[in-house]
């Protein structure tokens, strides 16, 4: 337990961190809590190639051609989860490879053992949520869209029905 001294001494040490004063100190900071970028703000990450980027999300526009927002958001979500997957997937081969080394005569379970059979683990679990990701972005884009092309363009509207409604009070079509 900290003594009374120690704790108005930690108080005033505390009263001289103002944190970085420089752009290059703030961004160096900005950057703490990015270990493997998997679940990043950003979607790429200042190592990884913008013009790969560009160029998936010009092949999910042309695929998906999303109209409204809420077509984009979901064809942007999917983009998103693909391209995060792919990073997971580069991540995976490059901890089996550096695990490997030096180890060609011993199999994957033991040199997977320990830290980097946690860390394969990790990316395992990334993987399959980001998976889920997709694959719920693209059902519910897919949906989205059907739905604006039975309407002819427009949206089905949504609306509520009664769980209790009498069967001879609903319209049959």
């Amino acid at each position: 337990m900290a003594t009374q001294r120690q704790i108005e001494a930690n108080r005033q040490n505390s009263q001289l961190s103002t944190g970085p004063r420089t752009e290059k100190g703030k961004q160096g900071v900005a950057q703490n809590a990015l270990k493997h970028g998997v679940f990043s703000r950003k979607v790429v990450l200042h190592k990884e190639s913008k013009k790969e980027f560009e160029a998936l999300e010009a092949e999910f526009y042309e695929c998906f051609h999303p109209k409204g927002l809420l077509e984009r958001l979901f064809c942007e979500r999917a983009l998103a989860a693909a391209w995060r997957l792919s990073r997971v997937t580069q991540m995976e081969s490059m901890l089996i490879d550096s695990a490997s080394k030096g180890f060609c005569s011993q199999g994957m379970i033991e040199v997977l053992r320990g830290q980097d059979g946690e860390r394969l683990a990790l990316l395992s679990r990334y993987e399959i949520t980001l998976e889920k990701l997709l694959f719920r972005s693209l059902t519910e884009l897919r949906t989205l869209q059907a739905s604006r092309d039975v309407q002819g363009g427009k949206y089905e509207k949504i609306g509520f029905v009664s769980q209790n409604l009498n069967e001879d009070l609903i319209e049959l079509n």
